[in-house]
Formats: structure tokens, C-alpha cells, sequence
């Protein structure tokens, strides 16, 4: 039984919204949007004892976006919602929709995803009023123009903008674009383009990251779900288990997260964020030789919080000493000199949307060499962990510490360094 017709229609988008609505409730943003991709559904035929089957229409683009915890957290709302006014409960499947000769998605060729992105975002802007386009446009990086040429057409407006953007420029504005001006059909191409180009497809968990003491001992509580809990030296170490969400972890929700866990309550964002940035670089530099200036750990940090003085704190966070894997045993409990995990914590990890995540490594002499003697052994654990990241993902930049000698030049090589990073993700516009 589809639901089809004006009436039929108007229910489902009426349930879309509520369900939306519930699903963002319970920290499930990414069912919600799924969700949105989705502009018709229809019921199946079974036993009446059996759960109600719903099945999603989307674009065949879509349908691999989809994963059995998505559609199951969409079924769960439904059971709340009693959508169907069943006692049985739903059990929702994703189909294609019924194929249009002349939809620009059925379009075969190079330059379809482009023209599609291309289309998606003048479409996500077409709601903005014409007199307000252009400084709209000219916020997201775009040409400037007036709002005479504008109120002729405001999609014309955007595309000539556009017209010769690679598909990896249109990526980048549309990211921008849509987390302002949400538009489902844009979300989903860039969902789709973000698989195919990469990002790590492992979910988030928790992030444990910044001690500042004792090494941290873990427990793996269930080696189905990979649960892990902290059964040791927890105080010396922070644990950021909020969900992720498709815009990654910008420094603006890891100051939110510390100012409701950690701060006292009432403590602006800008004290919370002071309080954090001090927090977290108690655990940079650690096992240094005392001294006056600063390791190379807190000048890229120190880089880093100007950026944020620049730009405001809707950056990614830059987050230090991220345990990556965890080896229970300490070389001292150890026979031998090496413990089977070549890296167990990165220097600094970004968490980018589109799942995207970014590592940085400052190698000093102990990375390469044993003593003052280069050690071919030790250089070819790091690339043989660097390979194991890259496969699984990851982005991974290395710095050498000599890189720091110099701490002006090296302020100015890792700022411009962020900022190179940062415009690529499009998180900064183009200088």
C-alpha cells in the first residue's frame, strides 16, 4: 500500500518532521537527515502479528547511505510514535524510487556528481530573499553581484557563480552551505561523495585524549561493540563520548562539552574555553628536559589558539595525545623491549566532517634513531603504522622536530600550515 495522493502525502511528511524531531532528541542526527532523503514511503502486506513493514523511497544514489543501525533507530521512533497505531512495531527497508528518464541523478558520464552538487546548492539558496542573496553569496566565498541580478534569478545567480568549480571546490562550499541552509538532496550527494572519496568508515565511540599523569589503564568490557572503560589513573585523562556529529568536533563543542562536565556552573564560553585550552596543554611536551621556552608540542598549540582568536571558535578542535590504540601492558611489564603496538597515542587528531580525520605527528630523535644512531627498525615501525592509518582512512602529516628549532618560523610554518589544512576542508575560504 503506497502512501500516495495529497492527503497520504501530507501524513508522511507530517510523520517525516516528527520523527525527525525524536530522532535528533535521542542524538541521532544522521537517522534524522537520512530520513529526510526519503519523500515517499509505502507500507507492506503481511502477517498481522508481523511488525508494520515500511519501506523508504529514495534516489538509487542514496540507497547505500543507508546501514541496518540507521534504519533500525528510525524503526524504534516509529514503535514510539505508533505510526501505524500498532502494537506489533515497524520494520523499515530502503528501495529505490521509480526511475525518472529525466532526472539529472539518471545522467551517465564524467561530470554528473558536479552538475548534480552544482544544482544542489542553488537549489539550498533558492530561499533566500533576493536582496539578501549577494551578501549571502559573497559569505561563502562567491563572486560578488548585486540584487538586481539576483532578483532575475537567484538559482542563475548561484550557478554563474559556480559554473567552473571542480567537483572537489563544489564539495567544499557545499559542506559550508548545507549546514546553514540544510537541503536533504544536497546532504545526501555530499554523503555520497564523501564515501567515494574517503574518510574513515569506523564509527565513533569515545575519544580519550589529554593526560596529563599516569598512563591510563584500560579494559576492553565488550569485545562485541569494542566497549572499553577506564579502570585505572582515569583522573589524569579526559574522555569526550558525546556523539559525533556529521560536521565533526569543532573547538566550540569541545568547550561546550568541558563547560557541562568539568567547569563550574555559569562560566561564559570564552572563560570554559580558557579553562580547556590550559587543561589540555598540561598534557603537551611531556618527558621534555625543563625549559624556558616551549616544546614543539605547545607551539603548534599556541599556533593553533591564534587561529582561533582569528576565526572564532568554529574551527575543528585540535585535540592532543589521542590514545589510537591501547597496549595494557607497559614496556616495564614487558620481556621484551617492545610492546606489540609500534603507536598508541597520536601527537594531535582533528575529526573533520564527512568523517574525515586528521593526524599530526612531531617526531623527535627517539621516532628514528636509537640514541644518536639512526635505526632503520624504528623508522620502518612508524611508516608501517603510517600505512595502517592511511588504509584505515586517515590523514597523517609529520613534523620533525627540527622543524621547532626556530619558534618564529615555526609559528609562521604551522599556522600556515592549519590554514592550508583548514581552507582544503573548507572550513576557511580561499585567501
Amino acid at each position: 500500500m503506497s502512501i500516495a495522493g495529497p492527503a497520504a502525502a501530507g501524513f508522511w511528511s507530517q510523520q517525516q518532521t516528527t520523527l525527525s524531531q525524536l530522532l535528533v532528541r535521542a542524538g541521532n542526527q544522521r537517522a534524522a537527515r537520512l530520513l529526510s532523503l526519503a519523500p515517499a514511503a509505502e507500507l507492506r502486506d503481511g502477517d498481522p502479528w508481523d511488525p508494520v513493514q515500511v519501506v523508504l523511497r529514495v534516489r538509487p544514489a542514496f540507497l547505500d547511505l543507508f546501514r541496518p543501525a540507521d534504519l533500525e533507530a528510525i524503526a524504534e521512533q516509529m514503535n514510539q510514535l505508533r505510526s501505524w497505531d500498532t502494537s506489533t512495531g515497524h520494520r523499515v527497508t530502503v528501495e529505490p524510487m521509480l526511475a525518472d528518464p529525466f532526472d539529472r541523478a539518471d545522467l551517465g558520464g564524467a561530470g554528473t556528481t558536479a552538475i548534480q552538487l552544482r544544482e544542489a546548492i542553488a537549489d539550498a539558496l533558492h530561499p533566500v530573499r533576493s536582496y539578501d542573496l549577494p551578501e549571502v553569496c559573497r559569505a561563502f566565498g562567491l563572486a560578488d553581484g548585486d540584487g538586481e541580478e539576483a532578483h532575475a534569478s537567484k538559482r542563475g545567480y548561484v550557478r554563474s557563480r559556480i559554473s567552473d568549480y571542480t567537483e572537489d571546490q563544489l564539495t567544499e562550499l557545499g559542506n559550508l552551505v548545507v549546514e546553514q541552509h540544510y537541503l536533504p538532496q544536497l546532504w545526501g550527494l555530499l554523503q555520497v561523495v564523501g564515501a567515494r572519496q574517503g574518510g574513515v568508515r569506523t564509527p565513533f565511540k569515545n575519544l580519550i585524549f589529554a593526560a596529563d599523569g599516569p598512563k591510563p589503564e584500560l579494559v576492553l568490557a565488550d569485545a562485541v561493540s569494542n566497549t572499553i572503560e577506564i579502570v585505572k589513573n582515569a583522573q589524569f585523562c579526559l574522555v569526550y563520548d558525546r556523539p559525533l556529529s556529521e560536521g565533526g568536533l569543532s573547538w566550540a563543542d569541545l568547550v561546550a562539552w568541558w563547560a557541562d562536565r568539568h567547569a563550574e556552573p555559569g562560566l561564559s564560553e570564552r572563560d570554559a574555553a580558557t579553562q580547556l585550552y590550559r587543561r589540555l596543554a598540561r598534557s603537551l611536551d611531556a618527558g621534555r628536559d625543563p625549559s624556558p621556552e616551549p616544546g614543539p608540542e605547545r607551539q603548534m598549540f599556541r599556533a593553533y589558539r591564534e587561529l582561533l582568536t582569528e576565526h572564532g571558535f568554529g574551527l575543528p578542535a585540535l585535540i592532543p595525545q589521542v590514545y589510537l590504540h591501547y597496549d595494557p601492558y607497559t614496556r616495564g611489564h614487558r620481556a621484551t623491549a617492545a610492546g606489540p603496538l609500534a603507536r598508541q597515542r597520536m601527537d594531535y587528531l582533528m575529526l573533520l566532517r564527512g568523517r574525515r580525520r586528521l593526524v599530526i605527528e612531531i617526531d623527535g630523535k627517539h621516532h628514528y634513531a636509537d640514541g644518536d644512531r639512526a635505526s632503520p627498525r624504528l623508522y620502518a615501525e612508524m611508516m608501517r603504522e603510517d600505512r595502517a592509518l592511511r588504509l584505515d582512512g586517515y590523514e597523517v602529516f609529520r613534523f620533525g622536530g627540527y622543524d621547532f628549532c626556530d619558534a618564529a618560523q615555526a609559528n609562521t610554518m604551522v599556522r600556515d600550515f592549519l590554514e592550508s589544512v583548514l581552507r582544503t576542508h573548507g572550513y576557511l575560504p580561499a585567501p
